[in-house]
């Protein structure tokens, strides 16, 4: 039997493991389809609010009853909690997407942008929403993106 000591081909060159390879395509497609929801989300809020400022020029009975309904919402603390969930989530995400990046071409500072990213994601969904699924999906990447920090220069 032969004693293979020395280090892979691929290991050797710098290669990108398989491993963190898997991670970054799932990042990847996650980090798409979180912007996608983002603008969606983006759009709604702004068509909703559009709407709601026509229905406050209304006149009659209707138009009073329509901006009693228009003030009562604004009122409401969770309309300015959602925009920031949201401002902050999509920014988030974005940097998130650029960690991932970076560790993709091999540097070890896309681990760092990728956890605190992440780690003010957890804070905003606990703070919004509480603990979920999410979280515990966030936390697991960082721990196995963690794994991989040692091919990172």
């Amino acid at each position: 039997m032969e004693n293979n000591t020395n280090p892979t081909t691929e290991q050797a060159s710098g290669a990108r493991p398989t491993f963190l390879t898997v991670l970054c395509i799932l990042s990847f497609i996650a980090a798409g389809f979180a912007i996608i929801a983002y603008v969606l989300v983006i759009t709604a809020i702004g068509a909703i609010s559009a709407v709601a400022s026509n229905v406050e020029n209304m006149s009659g009975e209707s138009g009073q009853m329509a901006a009693a309904m228009s003030e009562a919402m604004s009122k409401t603390p969770s309309v300015g909690l959602t925009w920031a969930y949201v401002a902050i989530g999509f920014v988030t995400t974005l940097v998130g997407l650029f960690g991932v990046i970076k560790m993709w071409k091999m540097q070890k500072i896309g681990f760092f942008l990728y956890t605190g990213a992440n780690v003010v994601s957890i804070i905003m969904t606990i703070v919004y929403s509480g603990f979920g699924v999410g979280i515990i999906i966030s936390a697991l990447f960082i721990v196995l993106y963690g794994l991989n920090l040692k091919h990172l220069k």
